[in-house]
């Protein structure tokens, strides 16, 4: 009895909030809303990303002028951020709309002299890494002429000189904290960072001094738009399906699009692990709910992950080749803190992650949209190519059938329908279309064939 009352409540409140949205006054200034007509004409015939790619074009004409300035007194252009492709509009149009509506609102990865990357780490009572870890970084992103910076949440208030002594060039750029952990300190980090892409590191791993990995993590992030985190330490490709996590080389080939070998994956790790800034902002980084200060942030890697793929995007995972430690245990492996966090906080979170995620509908849809992405995006190599799916950790769970080139352009269409934020939407009737043909993936087996058609269960 007071399990329906419960429901009844629950249904009651629903219907109140859903009456409270609809008799709600409707607000209709919203984003780019201009007194000016012509300008709201133009805003509302300009698709978002047409919008954003017009105002980097205006942004870096009417930054011309500026650099013109720097030349003329002598000084060396700053490096720029991460080239992006012109946009298709006559430079007359752009430059008579520079001094007017695309001048509302700046775009800040635009700027000449922006890093790239935002490296984040967290750092508490490591003093032997200190000089090495800032060392080696630098050295990475020099060795392929990315500009980077490396801003640390100092946990440890006694050890602030150590980490002033590093700041002399301006790669360096100290937060100072008093033992606010994981979960805090990345999120004070990440408000202070400039970068297009934050790199979450711990402190007791080193660096590889070759800059491949941040190559690579550019095209991959380049060549799909939708992809929000790139985690570089473990991974699962179904969480439901796996009794441990995997790591090293991927088994397929590189993708055609980036030319770099990595998997989409349901969850990853920290650290190292990738998020574009725009969107670690847009999910509100790291839950700081999950723990008090000072706790450790375990499960927080997994919760986002989960969250990214409830909002729309998508996770992947790329091994960096050459990451070490520093061959000291770190500082929630030992003694009471290891208690404190896998024991105690880990109860916690867990906990409070089975409650929003686990439930057993969204980890099998999760599994199944992870492997319908690795169907479409990669092949196993022409020798020696081991399905993943079908080798441990997976506990018997999909293959790599691969679709017709006819449901592949089918899967793909479907997919695209479901990025609303990256493409203007398409009428309902025909994403209904595209939806019924898509009737299962691996995780749904007993209701009956994979997209396509594919044969996905034995």
């Amino acid at each position: 009895m007071a399990r329906r009352a419960r429901t009844v409540s629950f249904e009651m409140l629903s219907i109140a909030l859903l009456l409270a949205i609809q008799l709600a006054p409707r607000a209709f200034g919203g984003p780019d809303h201009s007194p000016l007509s012509y300008c709201s004409a133009l805003y509302s015939n300009l698709s978002f990303t047409d919008r954003h790619a017009a105002r980097v074009a205006v942004q870096a004409l009417q930054a011309v002028q500026s650099y013109l300035g720097h030349l003329q007194l002598g000084r060396p252009l700053p490096l720029s951020s991460v080239k992006e492709a012109a946009p298709s509009m006559a430079t007359e149009a752009a430059a008579a709309l520079a001094g007017s509506c695309l001048s509302s609102r700046l775009v800040a990865d635009s700027f000449a002299g922006r890093p790239v990357v935002s490296v984040l780490l967290n750092y508490f009572k490591r003093p032997q890494v200190i000089n090495r870890v800032v060392t080696d970084l630098r050295k990475s992103c020099a060795a392929v002429g990315v500009p980077c910076e490396l801003v640390v949440n100092v946990d440890n208030p006694h050890e602030a000189a150590a980490w002033a002594a590093e700041v002399e060039g301006g790669f360096v750029v100290p937060v100072f904290s008093a033992n606010v952990h994981e979960s805090r300190g990345y999120n004070r980090a990440a408000k202070v960072a400039r970068g297009r892409y934050l790199v979450v590191w711990q402190d007791d791993q080193l660096p590889p001094q070759s800059g491949q990995w941040l190559i690579d993590m550019a095209r991959v992030f380049d060549a799909h738009p939708a992809l929000a985190i790139l985690g570089m330490n473990t991974y699962r490709l179904c969480k439901l399906g796996e009794v441990t996590n995997r790591f090293g080389l991927t088994n397929w080939a590189p993708d055609d699009l980036s030319g770099v070998k990595w998997t989409f994956a349901e969850a990853v790790d920290f650290a190292p692990l990738a998020i574009r800034a725009s969107i670690f902002a847009d999910l509100g980084g790291l839950d700081e709910g999950l723990s008090r200060p000072g706790d450790c942030g375990i499960w927080g890697d997994w919760e986002l992950c989960a969250r990214a793929w409830m909002g729309g995007w998508q996770v992947g995972y790329m091994y960096m080749d050459g990451r070490s430690g520093d061959g000291q245990p770190g500082g929630t492996h030992s003694g009471s803190s290891a208690e404190k966090c896998w024991g105690r906080q880990q109860h916690v979170t867990s906990h409070v992650f089975q409650k929003r995620y686990h439930a057993a509908p969204i980890q099998e849809d999760l599994c199944g949209r992870v492997w319908l992405l690795n169907m479409l995006a990669f092949r196993l190599p022409a020798s020696r190519g081991t399905c993943p799916y079908r080798s441990f950790p997976t506990l018997g769970w999909g293959n790599c059938s691969q679709p017709s080139e006819e449901a592949r352009a089918e899967l793909s269409a479907f997919l695209a329908l479901q990025q609303p934020h990256l493409q203007q939407r398409r009428p309902q009737q025909q994403h209904a279309r595209q939806l019924a043909r898509v009737e299962g993936v691996p995780g749904r087996l007993a209701a009956g064939g994979c997209p396509g058609g594919v044969r996905c269960g034995a």
